[in-house]
């Protein structure tokens, strides 16, 4: 085998680094090594490298030759980069952003806008970034002391937990360019922000925009006038909302005019902020004839089945394509399909949202941002797996000091921040091109995450669960998801339910309980509701969750399910099975078929455990209550004398 050897370099010398070096010279009378170090640290001189290099290696951020008050910028802009604990900064970076105000000979980094210093930096993204974070963490202090004063208010100033600002951006008046309708529309929402959800208050200000750029469009000569208000123009206004092209949003809908459901969220948004105005008395004191009423409102278009094709469905339940899954966005999958969370809910999933009922059921506790709740729905077995395998992963990367079941990969060094939609979205899509998805004529298909939800509710429904039902699993709040799935059982439902207190046995003979008296009752309840499927066993009642499909053909095969519950009622037909059991056990035996033998021994003897098992609990009931057999005489006498 012939082995290439490289060239030999011409001797022309040995390299020239201060603290010394035997290696021959490339360019610049030094190494290649130190080269690409020299290069590293910003070609200072030949004297100055081995300091360069060292503080290179240890970390230190120099602010040395800056002016009293930009070293006090610099500094202020190291605090918050550390409070924030989102990334680190290079010092690569820091020397850029050094070098470029020494270079400007500014005495304050807010001498220059945040365009000309990105138009006088480098191509490199993160100069342009912590210059931008320094001009922005001066700005804040500029701001007032009450965010309500100012025109961005930021959610996380304004006391919204991480849940409930999760995917929230700052709530922006600037581009309503009219200074009452400015004003007013703050007012409005700050009030709103009281009782109502963050994200519908979000886009409602975008609602404000929209008419803002609606007086400035039809009424441009009389817009800063709030008494040009009156039933004509909203007329108009409505009209127009018609008309109007979308030029404000990125996307499918960029360039196309409103939906019917954008129109009548603008709309409603304004009729209720009139009516605000009107009830309160806000001066100028409007016409009153400044109304938008329900009959403005364009009519409400029917709502799509947006449930994923069975089709596709066992493509993406397939054992063989989910193993390709990294483990993380696995345990995602299997989390939106069996429980129908909302992805955002499912985001922001704590490390401790297992709950275990006193029967032993698993609930999935969960922040429901529609009402500013937690919530426990029932929690099916794979989910717990993949609940309790996911914890393990973030307690050996984090320890014990990261409180999200899904934190964020990059740029979280204390785990304090949850994964971002973006990040799981890009991963779910590249694992449905790598499976290569595509529908039942060949063409590629794609999902998305909340048809998951809808999907869940579609196999609930075609299974026979009740559509109340439905709804208290998903946690919908609206009447109109009605037409998307039938829906839970009332408090009067459930109440009568519970009354029964019935007691079923699962196939280790356990007896397995509602008990009223618990907090996680309602779990319990859900979960029988669920679980008790209408094409039932033939023997008593399925467990399995209803997402997943029952792996077995024959109906004896039941009594070796650990999802088989069954009761009293049943006893006839375990009593029958324990004695084909029995006879085929005798006939195999004679037979010499050992292995069949041996199966129906076992299937006799767990029949025989639930028969045994449900005799003794059936004497224990009478036996507790001793008077249940008797007759009750007050009552007949009572009956007799009246009749």
């Amino acid at each position: 085998m012939f082995l290439a050897r490289p060239a030999d370099r011409p001797a022309v010398g040995c390299c020239r680094y201060p603290d010394g070096c035997v290696y021959p010279i490339s360019s610049n009378d030094l190494c290649e090594g130190h080269l690409y170090r020299w290069q590293r640290v910003g070609k200072p001189a030949l004297a100055d490298l081995p300091s360069a290099v060292r503080d290179r290696v240890t970390p230190g951020f120099s602010v040395d030759g800056l002016p009293p008050l930009l070293t006090l910028e610099f500094q202020y802009l190291l605090q918050v980069r550390t409070d924030e604990r989102a990334s680190r900064i290079l010092q690569a970076t820091w020397g850029c952003v050094t070098r470029l105000a020494l270079t400007e000979g500014v005495s304050s980094l807010r001498d220059r806008t945040l365009d000309q210093w990105r138009g006088r930096a480098s191509q490199d993204p993160t100069v342009r970034g912590l210059l931008g974070t320094a001009l922005r963490a001066l700005a804040d202090l500029d701001r007032p002391e009450d965010e309500y004063e100012g025109d961005v208010w930021r959610p996380e100033h304004l006391g919204f937990s991480i849940e409930e600002r999760r995917g929230v951006s700052a709530l922006n008046f600037t581009a309503i360019t009219q200074e009452w309708l400015r004003d007013k529309a703050k007012r409005w929402t700050k009030v709103k922000l009281g009782h109502g959800e963050l994200r519908t208050v979000q886009s409602q200000v975008a609602v404000f925009k929209c008419f803002s750029r609606f007086l400035a469009h039809a009424y441009s000569d009389r817009q800063d006038d709030p008494t040009v208000l009156d039933r004509a123009v909203l007329e108009t206004y409505v009209g127009w909302l018609h008309r109007h092209v979308n030029d404000n949003k990125a996307g499918r809908g960029r360039g196309k005019p409103f939906s019917a459901e954008t129109r009548i969220r603008h709309l409603s948004t304004m009729a209720d902020f009139f009516a605000y105005w009107h009830r309160y008395g806000w001066e100028p004191a409007l016409s009153p004839t400044t109304r938008i009423f329900t009959d403005d409102y364009p009519r409400r278009s029917g709502l799509k089945a947006n449930f994923i094709d069975e089709y596709l469905m066992e493509q993406i339940e397939s054992e063989e394509n989910l193993a390709l899954l990294e483990p993380e966005t696995r345990t995602m999958v299997l989390i939106c399909r069996d429980e129908g969370l909302r992805i955002g809910e499912a985001l922001t999933l704590k490390t401790d949202c297992l709950k275990q009922t006193p029967s032993g059921r698993w609930a999935l506790v969960h922040y429901k941002s529609k009402d500013k709740s937690f919530r426990a729905i029932p929690a099916s077995r794979v989910v717990v797996e993949a609940i309790r395998e996911q914890h393990q992963r973030v307690l050996r990367r984090f320890d014990d000091g990261c409180p999200w079941l899904f934190p964020r990969a990059q740029m979280n060094p204390d785990g304090r921040h949850h994964m971002t939609y973006t990040t799981i979205t890009r991963r779910f899509d590249a694992w449905l091109s790598r499976i290569r998805l595509v529908d039942i004529h060949g063409r590629p298909a794609r999902v998305t995450w909340h048809q998951f939800r809808h999907t869940l509710g579609t196999r609930m429904a075609n299974a026979g669960v009740s559509g109340r039902t439905i709804r208290e699993v998903l946690g919908h709040t609206s009447w109109e998801m009605q037409e998307h799935y039938s829906r839970i059982s009332d408090e009067t439902l459930r109440r009568e339910y519970e009354e029964k207190y019935e007691v079923r046995f699962n196939l280790k003979g356990e007896a397995v309980r509602v008990r009223r008296d618990s907090d996680l009752s309602a779990v319990e309840w859900l979960a029988e509701k669920i679980g008790r499927r209408l094409h039932a066993v033939a023997g008593g009642w399925c467990g399995r969750h209803i997402a997943r499909p029952c792996p077995k053909t024959a109906a004896d095969g039941c009594y070796v399910c650990e999802d088989f519950q069954t009761d009293q009622k049943f006893l006839p037909i375990h009593e029958d099975t324990l004695l084909r059991a029995r006879e085929l056990q005798a006939t195999t035996e004679a037979a010499g078929r050992t292995r069949a033998a041996e199966t129906n021994a076992r299937l006799a003897d767990s029949v025989e455990h639930l028969i045994i098992r449900i005799t003794d609990e059936e004497s224990d009931l009478r036996a507790r209550t001793p008077d249940a057999d008797k007759p009750d005489h007050t009552r007949t006498e009572g009956a007799a004398d009246a009749s």
